[in-house]
């Protein structure tokens, strides 16, 4: 089973195309101004793999982008997920983790995940490293092409961009901030939830 924290069906600020994205609970880290720790120690949800890969399959999204909380805890029941969604449909597979590059190729439970992923951007956020730049949380934060479906996009998309797009939605019961937000944004986000707790 998946433990996971939200699920949307559409965004563009999370990857390149249109995307559905997956936050998994459950993290290893406490990374100092980290403004995922709800997706630590919230609420959650449960669904086995192919529960979530049939969620994926009725999206129109054409790519998958996994973040979290720390999805190489789940490394093995995501792998299961992904394959269950490529029997039916060729997807791009981003997945942000704490765990460096190095630190995943000596975890024998995270192979078969880490040959399900296209495009991998690795490391823990580091809040003194935090310099703005688009899609990564900190300068220490790896963009690694895993297979070479996103590899001719990494400098158009990744590096070329200018500040970090991010989208906020609200309905009834919550607000879920996506994307990777700025400083002076992430400032925003603490006092909109702030708000809503009042």
């Amino acid at each position: 089973m998946i433990k996971y924290s939200e699920r949307i069906e559409e965004t563009e600020v999370l990857g390149p195309g249109k995307r559905a994205v997956l936050w998994v609970f459950g993290c290893c880290f406490d990374c100092k101004g980290c403004i995922a720790k709800n997706f630590r120690t919230g609420d959650y949800s449960v669904a086995s793999p192919k529960e979530l890969a049939d969620w994926y399959l009725t999206t129109s999204s054409d790519g998958l982008t996994i973040s979290g909380g720390e999805p190489m805890l789940q490394a093995e029941a995501l792998s299961e997920m992904i394959m269950e969604i490529k029997k039916e449909r060729d997807t791009g597979i981003i997945v942000y983790t704490g765990f460096t590059y190095e630190e995943l190729l000596k975890k024998p439970e995270c192979k078969n995940f880490l040959n399900c992923i296209d495009l991998l951007i690795d490391g823990r956020y580091i809040e003194e490293e935090n310099n703005n730049e688009p899609y990564r949380g900190s300068a220490n934060q790896q963009i690694i092409p895993l297979t070479d479906r996103y590899k001719g996009r990494i400098n158009s998309y990744y590096l070329s961009s200018k500040g970090r797009p991010i989208e906020i939605r609200a309905d009834k019961e919550k607000t879920l901030m996506i994307g990777v937000p700025a400083k002076d944004q992430a400032v925003i986000w603490e006092n909109i939830k702030k708000l809503g707790k009042k």
